[in-house]
């Protein structure tokens, strides 16, 4: 895309380092860019789409249009592009008109526009939106521009000052530094030794605690397998009654749309590319007004760097050394507070591994008395499930009547729910147990 681009500065002031040196830069602006070409291709289920009318505006006002060739193509040729976002509008008789909105063009651009027949549930118009940033790179350009235009007198000043205070913050750091590494060095001795007592007596309250924990876990996985087998066999009776309907759409709308929503993604993507690429030349062209200007303020910034420099070397030194003994002071006191916090873990962790204990033995005394009366239920379910294996092979040999046989399967039906809900009850005790069991465990 070729643009005319002017730029008029106004430059003011003397090169003396303690002079006011202004740089100023004004009135950027981009002109016309002229000759753009745009290249449309309109299909329909992928084939080209003769007779479409491609249209472009901008604010409301067509700037260019045309309608397509037997091969679903239209070129339209540009004068005069001032460079802004444009609105691609294709329209066809029967088809659902498309418009890509914000699209940026140059003197290559190429867009594909994918149509689709109108049906009642259709909207008669479909938007989409190319995102651009062409507002915000010529705002960014202007703005990375004022910041070269600082004084160098205003930085001199600066300078001078920094150099003052860094001469009077060393002295005053440098005998606090002192005074802070003579009282770090009295708390080491004692750290050390309270850190390894608290290390011995927390592993061993770990170790107890841990043990707990594992014979705990694999119970609760014994239980959640014993329950998850027993609900699966319930459920596969229950299935073994039931009906099951099945409803199906109507493929050729589900097609329809899945169709448009890749084709709108499609035609999107093409036209961001498209749009992108504009706003790369843009960029490029901004780039190289915000390059001269950042030399000309580089060019004045170089004469104040030296002054500078000497006074935050010594500001540097000099907090590096008092950096070095607050942390020298602060890791000795770390220390001790971690060993006195890691005596406190210990003795909790002891307490709490008791307390566990005892709860783990009043758990499993509970959960064995449940687990006696579900193994009692599991031989009777045993039992009823071989007699009805015996009736269905009776059913099944004609060696029973059917009235007989409808009797006694309400009679096993009556015995299974009945044991069904025994299982059901002792599975809602044991819960209300394990929930007892960690809401103690957790506190």
């Amino acid at each position: 895309m070729k643009r005319k681009i002017i730029i008029l500065a106004a430059f003011l002031g003397s090169l003396s380092v303690y002079a006011n040196h202004t740089v100023k830069v004004e009135n950027i602006y981009i002109n016309e860019v002229e000759n753009v070409n745009v290249h449309v291709t309109v299909t329909h289920n992928r084939a080209p789409l003769a007779n479409a009318t491609v249209s472009i505006l901008q604010n409301a006002k067509e700037i260019g249009g045309a309608k397509t060739t037997p091969r679903g193509t239209v070129d339209i040729k540009l004068d005069n592009y001032n460079g802004k976002p444009v609105e691609i509008r294709v329209t066809m008789n029967g088809f659902q008109t498309v418009i890509l909105s914000g699209a940026l063009l140059n003197e290559k651009s190429r867009f594909s526009v994918a149509l689709q027949k109108m049906r009642a549930d259709m909207p008669t118009t479909s938007t989409i939106n190319v995102g651009n940033n062409i507002e915000e790179i010529h705002s960014t350009s202007e703005d990375k521009v004022k910041r070269y235009e600082e004084s160098a007198a205003d930085r001199a000043k600066k300078a001078e000052a920094t150099k003052k205070e860094a001469e009077e913050y060393a002295k005053e750091k440098t005998e606090q530094a002192k005074a802070h590494e003579k009282e770090a060095k009295a708390t080491a001795d004692k750290a050390k030794t309270e850190a390894e007592k608290a290390r011995e007596a927390k592993e061993k309250a770990e170790a107890t605690q841990k043990e707990v924990e594992q014979a705990r876990a694999e119970r609760e996985k014994t239980a959640m397998q014993a329950k998850q087998q027993r609900e699966a066999e319930a459920k596969k009776r229950e299935e073994e009654a039931k009906q099951r309907k099945e409803n199906l759409k109507k493929l050729e709308e589900q097609q329809a749309k899945e169709q448009a929503e890749k084709e709108a993604a499609k035609m999107k993507k093409d036209a961001q590319k498209q749009t992108d690429k504009a706003e790369k030349g843009v960029k490029k062209e901004l780039k190289e007004t915000e390059d001269e200007a950042k030399d000309k303020a580089k060019a004045e910034k170089e004469k104040l760097k030296e002054e500078q420099e000497k006074a935050d070397k010594l500001k540097a030194e000099t907090k590096a050394k008092e950096k070095e003994a607050k942390e020298k002071a602060k890791d000795e006191a770390a220390k001790l507070k971690k060993a006195e916090e890691e005596r406190k873990a210990a003795e909790k962790a002891k307490k709490e591994a008791e307390r566990l204990k005892a709860l783990e033995a009043k758990y499993e005394a509970q959960l064995a008395k449940i687990e006696k009366k579900r193994a009692k239920i599991d031989k009777q379910i045993e039992k009823v499930n071989k007699q009805q294996t015996k009736l269905d092979r009776k059913v099944a040999r004609e060696k029973i009547s059917t009235v007989e046989a409808s009797e006694l399967q309400l009679k096993l039906d009556a015995k299974m729910m009945k044991l069904e809900a025994l299982q059901k009850e002792l599975d809602a005790q044991q819960q209300k147990l394990d929930r007892k069991y960690k809401k103690k465990m957790k506190k």
